[in-house]
């Protein structure tokens, strides 16, 4: 198992705070996430304290991308799918100021051509997030919001070096803390559309490899953009891309020759205010099996439901 793709794989969808999505029209609840769509639901709306939030993520590999770029679909037989679950939590101690953790729990299902499939899994990378708005959300100015972002990557989970099966089901993390400072800008027009950019550099600590050689990881670049309309009848939907660029590692010193990655997914996303309390999320995620578009990236297709509680800063 390629050890720098292993914990590497953070979509966007997985940072979700949600677990099931529900259809139906309803009266307007003020848009329970997030207070002025449901911005990819992974922020506090204007008035809301807190938020809690369970969601569960499901990823199948169906291919990858090359050295040169090329995309090939994976050898008929073999299975690469996870299962991730989250816990997670969002809290404003102040108006601006936005903290946040959450918590993961992986299963992996591995098979070969033998029909063979290897399960396992357990404990993921803790993550920590900040987040500091510049210029604040609100439906009547003309001026986007604009917030600085700081996610903080723990290695709680087992790395694939320290895997002790051949396929490395039960690794879970990637074994190196990563600091990732980013900007995230968004614009809502009278509560009818909404779009979202975000930018972010995730500067990684060196890690340990399988023959106990030390890797130093290079930056791993994450941009997202997407837009949708609002619904008064509480749904928000987006469409949107999602782009990752990784420079090359380095192997007791030495970089990689033609070792950098990139990768591009399609990205959907939903949000329904159930209740002026509950908000359901769902996302579908693909990356996209187009040469050049990706390269040294396994390609794969990722759903994620959940289900988020808010808690008002005023009740």
């Amino acid at each position: 198992m390629d050890a720098f793709v292993l914990g590497a794989r953070k979509t966007f969808a997985s940072a979700l705070l949600g677990s099931a999505l529900f259809f139906g029209a309803r009266e307007a609840s003020a848009s329970a996430c997030c207070g002025s769509g449901h911005g990819l639901g992974q922020r506090l709306g204007p008035f809301e304290r807190g938020a809690i939030g369970l969601s569960f993520r499901f990823s199948d590999r169906f291919g990858s991308h090359g050295h040169a770029g090329g995309f090939t679909l994976a050898p008929a037989g073999t299975l690469d799918a996870e299962g991730r679950a989250e816990l997670g939590g969002l809290f404003a101690p102040i108006p601006r100021l936005q903290l946040g953790l959450v918590a993961p729990v992986l299963l992996n299902i591995r098979g070969s051509r033998d029909d063979t499939a290897v399960v396992g899994g357990g404990f993921g990378d803790l993550s920590l997030s900040a987040r500091f708005d510049i210029v604040s959300l609100t439906t009547t100015s003309a001026w986007p919001a604009i917030a600085l972002t700081t996610g903080v990557s723990l290695p709680t989970g087992r790395s694939a070096a320290a895997a002790k099966d051949p396929l490395a089901t039960d690794a879970t993390g990637l074994g190196a803390a990563e600091v990732r400072p980013g900007v995230f800008v968004e614009k809502n027009w009278d509560n009818r559309a909404s779009a979202v950019f975000s930018a972010s550099i995730g500067l990684r600590t060196p890690m340990t490899g399988a023959r106990g050689e030390r890797i130093g990881l290079g930056p791993r670049a994450r941009f997202v953009a997407a837009a949708g309309p609002v619904f008064s009848s509480g749904w928000s939907l987006s469409a949107g891309l999602v782009h990752e660029r990784e420079s090359a590692p380095s192997i007791a010193g030495v970089v990689t020759p033609d070792a950098d990655r990139r990768r591009t997914a399609a990205l959907l996303f939903a949000g329904y205010d159930l209740s002026e309390r509950f908000t359901a999320l769902a996302s579908l995620e693909v990356d996209l099996p187009v040469p050049s578009l990706g390269k040294n990236e396994p390609s794969a297709v990722a759903f994620a439901i959940g289900l988020r509680r808010s808690f008002p800063r005023y009740e």
